[in-house]
């Protein structure tokens, strides 16, 4: 809630909501919630785990975007806009750390969202918030160094490095996971204590 800046109230109601909705799911570790190239149909809510987004670009190297927490709805906005026409996704979603959660259908949610005031507000919020970290994203990436963009990862995600592996940590920083080491090597001499 504090993440996306919207209330417990506007958040236990939009749940509530969506509740009527909601069905569970559960995958493994590298598994895809959604893979580029089919069209995106669902939203998924993750009550525990990591998940990733990203794309491949024209050589089919991964490139990552962001990471969805627990409490979080691991979502591509563009992709489900773009599969409400069958148009298929560009993004990715893969499971970082066994994911548990609820998958919500896209058309139902954005049936409910536009009979529901409360409901229009929270899902802008949820936008905004995502256009945030993705802005944030493309300027670090774009302007500053590979240990600066490990420091600004490290700040926007508190406690996610020791959680998941060091390619999808290099993939985000624009970076091999060789020099993902060394960055990390040169961090721990620099502190001197050894990083989990």
């Amino acid at each position: 809630m504090k993440r996306i800046d919207v209330s417990e109230e506007s958040y236990n109601n939009v749940t509530n909501i969506l509740a009527s909705i909601a069905k569970p799911f559960h995958v493994r570790k590298g598994e895809y919630l959604q893979r580029a190239g089919v069209p995106a149909t669902q939203v998924h809510w993750l009550a525990s785990g990591v998940a990733r987004s990203g794309f491949f670009n024209r050589d089919g190297a991964e490139m990552t975007l962001r990471f969805y927490r627990e409490g979080e709805s691991a979502t591509t906005l563009t992709d489900l806009i773009n599969g409400e026409t069958g148009q298929p996704a560009v993004q990715f979603l893969i499971a970082e750390t066994p994911v548990h959660g609820f998958t919500i259908d896209w058309k139902l949610a954005s049936a409910l969202r536009s009979q529901n005031e409360g409901m229009q507000q929270y899902h802008l919020s949820i936008a905004l918030h995502g256009l945030q970290t993705l802005a944030q994203h493309a300027y670090s990436s774009g302007e500053t160094s590979a240990q600066e963009r490990l420091v600004a990862f490290r700040e926007e995600y508190p406690g996610l490095e020791a959680r998941i592996s060091q390619r999808a940590i290099a993939s985000y920083l624009g970076i091999t996971p060789q020099y993902m080491s060394r960055l990390r090597r040169e961090a721990e001499a620099a502190s001197g204590e050894p990083r989990a």
